[in-house]
């Protein structure tokens, strides 16, 4: 997985939790989280506070989901 496949999955889903990412890139939590790193570096995601689960099921609790959200270019 390339820097650039991250980067434009999140152009063009907006918001995505580890757990999907994990899925989508069949890549560790550790390995993504290098690369999540970098793009909030450049601003173009950012980490948010789970309010509620990310796909509306209540499998997890959501003070532990880590999710991110597309901030643009930057």
């Amino acid at each position: 997985m390339l820097l650039s496949e991250l980067n434009a999955y999140f152009a063009s889903h907006k918001r995505a939790c580890m757990s999907d990412l994990v899925n989508r890139f069949n890549a560790s939590p550790e390995a993504l989280r290098g690369m999540l790193d970098m793009l909030m570096a450049k601003h173009r995601i950012a980490r948010t506070a789970a309010e509620t689960n990310c796909s509306g099921c209540t499998k997890c609790d959501p003070g532990r989901l880590e999710i991110y959200e597309w901030r643009g270019q930057g």
